[in-house]
């Protein structure tokens, strides 16, 4: 089983972000997520974790008690072996000696927020980090030797040239990290940027035609379409669930899967306190494969008769071959590699994977 625990607090609202957060929250509010955190987890005997995600939200705006006390919940009700990847998101400004130190026995996987190594282009997405924390929550976590270390960085902000880009790139890499994750700067409905902004489609294509080059000497690679990172280091519960794999998620927003029917806890903290249900999304068995199917098409690596196999309720490998033909054939074949013991997409397929995905889930 992964788990994905939401820990909806944050420092202040980011303007591209959409997820559900609560901004500056009260130090009791916290205290009683966690209360319900824990009558959720003693409900049940779960299931032994093979992933946790911890997300937000800013995990690590909790104060070292309360992630120590997390911490403590998760060892107590969930059964966890030696290889068990254990990711937390961090921001710069949450960080110090002491909660590193916490992390570090705690987690194998930390991904930092760090969105643009400029301050400027941070002050144009609403990330309130100065450079000061950010130098010095890069600095701990280098010298602490984490297992698997993320940076995130956006690209695409207004006023942002391909070299800006290129100079996060180098300077994110040669931090040390085995994992890169870019994302384009997007509009979302729900963020406090919106559609405030042009997308310049052409610069945004670019700047990620840029990265695999940037990224080569450093031994980090594409993965997906947005993931990159050295052999072994891949987020395993990203593939997981892109892949199909059962999730349990817990904190309010938070998605699960059961094999079949996927559910979604109450979309805001006072229902979620209140013991609001999740809802269900209820789909047919073919209409949920297809949605995996597409899913991990964002993946370099693909599908291939193996890995299909091990999705829950999924059709036959041969129907997969004919499903996929059918859909290659109203699009452009440079977009796909397909053999009998692989279904993937070309490096120009994944830059059309929206358009590709709409096709397969129609």
């Amino acid at each position: 089983m992964n788990y994905y625990f939401h820990i909806p607090f944050c420092r202040s609202k980011c303007g591209y972000c959409a997820f559900y957060s609560e901004p500056a929250p009260a130090s009791d509010l916290i205290d009683r997520y966690l209360d319900h955190l824990e009558r959720q987890l003693a409900e049940h005997p779960l299931p032994p974790a093979e992933t946790v995600y911890l997300g937000g939200g800013t995990p690590t705006l909790l104060s070292l008690p309360q992630l120590e006390r997390l911490f403590d919940l998760l060892r107590r009700f969930l059964t966890a072996g030696s290889d068990c990847e254990i990711s937390i998101e961090a921001n710069p400004e949450t960080l110090d000696e002491a909660k590193v130190a916490l992390l570090r026995e705690n987690v194998t996987r930390i991904s930092l927020g760090v969105q643009s190594f400029s301050a400027a282009r941070r002050d144009i997405l609403g990330r309130r980090c100065g450079d000061e924390a950010l130098s010095r929550a890069l600095c701990l976590l280098g010298k602490a030797g984490f297992p698997h270390w993320n940076i995130d960085l956006i690209y695409a902000i207004p006023g942002e040239n391909a070299a800006d880009w290129r100079d996060d790139l180098i300077r994110a890499a040669d931090t040390g990290i085995d994992h890169l994750s870019c994302y384009s700067l997007t509009p979302e409905e729900n963020s406090r940027l919106g559609a405030s902004f042009a997308v310049d489609d052409e610069l945004s294509a670019e700047m990620y035609e840029m990265i695999p080059d940037i990224l080569a000497p450093y031994g980090i690679r594409r993965y997906e379409i947005s993931n990159y990172s050295r052999p072994g280091s891949e987020c395993r519960h990203n593939l997981n669930v892109w892949r199909g794999g059962l999730l349990r998620g817990f904190g309010p927003s938070a998605a699960g899967f059961d094999g079949r029917d996927r559910m979604t806890e109450a979309g805001n903290l006072v229902e979620w306190l209140a013991g609001a249900p999740p809802e269900t999304d209820r789909i047919s068995r073919p209409a949920r494969s297809a949605e995996i199917f597409a899913v991990n098409l964002r993946t370099v690596g693909g599908w291939t008769p193996e890995l299909w196999a091990k999705v829950p309720s999924a059709d036959p490998w041969e129907a997969r071959l004919a499903a996929v033909e059918k859909v290659r054939n109203n699009m452009p074949g440079s977009w796909w590699k397909i053999s009998p013991r692989r279904i993937k997409l070309s490096d120009e397929g994944l830059v059309f994977w929206n358009d590709i995905a709409e096709a397969m889930l129609i």
